[in-house]
């Protein structure tokens, strides 16, 4: 499976591995974190290998669309309108920063509906009241800058999590906005999740620059999990050309080239990445699927030490292993793998029924049974109908993949 900083996944028979594509930001409980840092080995190989600057390679074989371009700087007459009426604009400005985060996130006033998954431009976003925390964000950003405020992005390390879209293992951070008071004397965060206005968390400004590469990311992520290689092409492209400096943006691209077998070209984009960030995750694991695939052992060798620690935390990852396992028919590291998974997160449904197929194939069918019946509570309502039809099944050890 192939990791994005949004995240992506691909199920190939007993030889198929997982990249790491990174959607930033999309899920607040979602971050792309530099936890671990690069062996040295390996950054003497970035420094010894060329690696791209600011012009990627052309995808081959594949039609790129143009993408559309978003305007994050016109406000709408809709915003000004919701201005007029719900905002004190002539007593001071903490006055009217105040006034504005109470209009903008009064679910009386104007309820939005929070969507983890829908990246929208700021007048979208407004019209159409929903979005996830880069649409409200940028939203509120307009509206506030239009009013004088002094305001800006910042962008929150949240606990590392990682979930599941098709083929693809999507991994996401989080941003919101700062208001500064008027007096110097503080400033206020606007948090449309809540999940980043702990002042316990690691919290570091960035440029309206770096957002508008995360929409354009964000959108490469979901044009990669449907399988439009040249869609998501653009869309990343159009991202690194805005700020090539981000490390995820080049190890997305590199998933692109990697499932389009330019694995020369897969290969330097994650080195890129590392070159950028030596502790990105996600460009080490994929780097190391590239090995791997190409023969170069050493070089998979040095990251080894390295991806295994990333994989023992990603219980993802040890879902898929348990699959490969079961396939091969390792039922003891089946069993177990499932188990780690379902320990690390036990509110996801592919985790309890992965460990049902290990509990039947081994022959325990109770234990696999109740792990059914589990996946069946968390699962959405058309996967949980289509388990019920399963569970009816005589032959529970007979239990096939999900999609």
């Amino acid at each position: 499976m192939a990791s994005l900083g949004l995240n992506s996944n691909a199920k190939r028979a007993n030889t198929a591995r997982r990249e790491r594509l990174c959607l930033q930001p999309s899920r607040p409980l979602q971050a792309v974190l530099a936890l671990l840092a690069i062996p040295l080995l390996l950054l003497g190989a970035c420094a010894s290998n060329p690696v791209y600057l600011n012009a990627p390679p052309e995808l081959e074989g594949h039609v790129v669309p143009k993408v559309a371009e978003p305007d994050f700087t016109r406000i709408s007459p809709a915003m000004l309108e919701f201005l007029d009426q719900h905002v004190v604009q002539n007593r001071g400005k903490d006055q009217t920063a105040w006034s504005l985060v109470w209009a903008a996130t009064d679910q009386s006033i104007r309820r939005f509906d929070y969507r983890p998954d829908m990246t929208l431009p700021p007048v979208e976003a407004f019209d159409r009241k929903t979005g996830n925390c880069l649409s409200f964000s940028s939203m509120f950003m307009l509206m506030a800058r239009h009013l004088g405020l002094n305001a800006w992005y910042q962008e929150v390390e949240v606990p590392q999590q990682w979930s599941h879209s098709k083929d693809t293992l999507l991994v996401s951070m989080h941003v919101n906005v700062v208001l500064e008071s008027d007096h110097g004397a503080g400033s206020w965060v606007v948090d449309v999740s809540g999940v980043g206005n702990s002042r316990s968390r690691l919290q570091r400004r960035i440029k309206d620059s770096v957002v508008l590469a995360q929409y354009y990311n964000n959108h490469g992520a979901e044009a990669l999990t449907e399988g439009d290689l040249g869609t998501a092409y653009a869309w990343f492209r159009k991202a690194i050309d805005i700020e090539p400096g981000l490390h995820y943006l080049w190890s997305n691209l590199g998933v692109v080239f990697s499932r389009n077998e330019q694995l020369d070209d897969a290969t330097r984009s994650y080195l890129t990445a590392l070159q950028l960030d030596s502790g990105s995750t996600m460009a080490a694991n994929n780097l190391h699927m590239i090995y791997e695939k190409t023969g170069n052992l050493q070089a998979a060798a040095e990251l080894q030490k390295r991806v295994d620690k990333n994989r023992r935390k990603n219980p993802y990852y040890l879902s898929y292993l348990s699959e490969l396992a079961l396939e091969e028919g390792r039922l003891d590291e089946s069993l177990e793998l499932a188990e780690r998974a379902v320990k690390l997160q036990q509110n996801e449904f592919r985790f309890h029924y992965q460990l049902a197929r290990a509990l039947a194939r081994d022959g325990k069918l109770a234990e696999a049974e109740a792990s059914l019946q589990r996946a069946m509570e968390l699962a959405p309502a058309d996967l949980a109908a289509s388990m019920a039809q399963l569970e009816q099944v005589e032959q529970l050890e007979q239990l096939p993949e999900l999609p």
